[in-house]
């Protein structure tokens, strides 16, 4: 079985590393530097208190039987063109990214598209370094055979799940909503619940509102404990984004609801000036 991760980040190269562990055959793309950086040193993961220096392909070649695209949103576009011609109608390609808007953008590729979306503390320290902060990995993904038969030799916490969107949209809840606000105020997580609790509450319902499509009522109050005990100082990946200067994912993360809720564009309105 042939597999490629397409992105080579917190999410993707940890994919890819512990796929590998489990015997797979695995290819990973990403940028220029980055693939080049790895086939001179390798892809160096910190799992917790656990430290690994893998060696894996680095290029695209060929048909693939899965393709996990693990990139941010804002280069779908270059990433789909990338893979274009390496799979097939049989080959699953599996995009895990934030947020919902993405999947549109792979409605006219003749391949199976197997929605999923993860939870991980998991973050590049270094070109070619990941950094697993956390024991947490939980990914949520379509049931499909071929995926099932992979996860099956990994040690890896898994949901085949038969109501995907809806388990997408409750990620997407908590996502949407904090790195929403905390883009916009520049806070982590502790100041925003401790000074914004009403706003929380308020941005919450609005995405369950607009999640017409799936009942999301009960989490609510699931999201507002979670969000009470993580460790205060926690920052979504779009806020770091933020004051890094760097490209940002509040298109895919604020913009898609902004075009739904007049509420939620006076937040995107105000980001869209900080970029």
């Amino acid at each position: 079985m042939r597999i490629l991760v397409v992105g080579v980040g917190g999410v993707g190269g940890y994919l890819a590393y512990k796929l590998i562990k489990c015997g797979f055959d695995v290819d990973v793309f990403s940028r220029e530097k980055t693939n080049e950086i790895i086939k001179k040193e390798g892809l160096k993961v910190i799992d917790v208190d656990k430290e690994e220096v893998i060696f894996p392909n680095v290029k695209i070649e060929g048909v693939y039987d899965v393709i996990f695209v693990t990139t941010k949103s804002y280069s779908l576009d270059e990433v789909i063109e990338e893979i274009r011609g390496h799979y097939n109608k049989n080959t699953r390609i599996v995009p895990i990214l934030n947020g919902i808007g993405h999947f549109e953008k792979f409605e006219k590729i003749d391949a199976k598209i197997i929605k999923a979306c993860i939870y991980i503390l998991s973050n590049k320290a270094g070109i070619n370094i990941i950094h697993k902060k956390t024991p947490l990995f939980y990914l949520c993904v379509e049931d499909d055979e071929l995926i099932r038969k992979i996860f099956s030799k990994c040690d890896l916490k898994v949901k085949f799940s038969k109501d995907i969107m809806k388990d997408i949209w409750k990620k997407y809840l908590f996502i949407s909503t904090f790195a929403t606000l905390q883009s916009y105020y520049d806070k982590p997580t502790g100041w925003i619940m401790e000074n914004k609790r009403e706003e929380v509450e308020n941005f919450l319902d609005e995405v369950i509102r607009i999640a017409k499509e799936v009942d999301l009522k009960d989490e609510k109050e699931k999201i507002i404990k979670q969000a009470l005990n993580i460790p205060y100082e926690s920052k979504m990946s779009m806020q770091i984004d933020f004051e890094k200067k760097n490209k940002t994912e509040l298109e895919n993360i604020t913009g898609y609801l902004a075009k739904k809720s007049e509420f939620i564009k006076k937040y995107y309105n105000k980001l869209k000036e900080k970029c």
